[in-house]
């Protein structure tokens, strides 16, 4: 399945689109927000970037942080490891998402505001997939690169079929893996859908596109010293 999303490489994306399928939700949507872009960072740097969940921490103001539009990212719970492992304890590492994961994101729709301190809109997430891109529409291989998508984690005062969506980040080799295509989506569903997408659509796009530019600007900072 291919996002119908055009290619950031030649001019950063972000718009929002008719409903795209999501690995956990499929079809059925709402509506889409999506942005695409070229990041001069190997995917795996650019991954990495994403994953490490003390990036985003902005210790004002010594060290802003390069995510504006999620500027903490608090882990609330590990998964157990796989039944092979030695040990049926879930993971320590309060630092790094992986498959599994529980996580809260501070949530700012104005990414413009300054970095003092003030808390976002708390936002409980989990990690729904990790792993290789699989197959674009048409594509008989896939490219070389990888996948990770995280969901809003469903409560008693927001149950899914009121509420749900799921967000997509696709990292693509370019020029032998010194680069990075990234694409990036997410699907709102349930029957608050287009109230979400009145009410706050313009912020969360907004969102987007500081997390692709700031995302861009620390996987480039750091591409050199991970190559």
């Amino acid at each position: 399945m291919a996002p119908p999303i055009p290619s950031g490489i030649d001019t950063a994306y972000t718009a929002t689109i008719p409903p795209v399928p999501t690995p956990t939700y499929g079809p059925g949507g709402t509506f889409t927000i999506a942005c695409s872009s070229r990041i001069n960072a190997s995917p795996e740097t650019c991954l990495g970037v994403v994953l490490d969940a003390s990036n985003c921490t902005s210790f004002f103001p010594f060290h802003p942080a390069w995510n504006k539009f999620c500027r903490k990212c608090t882990i609330d719970a590990q998964p157990h490891p796989p039944s092979s492992s030695p040990s049926s304890s879930p993971s320590k590492d309060t630092t790094h998402l992986r498959f599994g994961t529980q996580f809260t994101f501070d949530v700012h729709l104005n990414p413009d505001a300054p970095q003092d301190g003030r808390s976002g809109r708390p936002t409980a997430l989990e990690v729904s997939l990790l792993g290789p891109v699989p197959p674009y529409e048409g594509e008989e291989a896939p490219r070389k690169g990888v996948r990770v998508a995280w969901k809003p984690r469903s409560s008693f005062l927001m149950p899914e079929w009121m509420l749900r969506s799921e967000r997509v980040q696709d990292f693509l080799e370019m020029d032998g893996g010194k680069a990075t295509e990234y694409f990036c989506f997410e699907t709102f569903y349930g029957v608050l859908a287009p109230v979400v997408k009145l009410a706050v659509g313009s912020g969360v796009e907004k969102g987007f596109r500081a997390w692709m530019e700031g995302l861009e600007g620390r996987a480039e900072e750091i591409a050199p010293s991970s190559s």
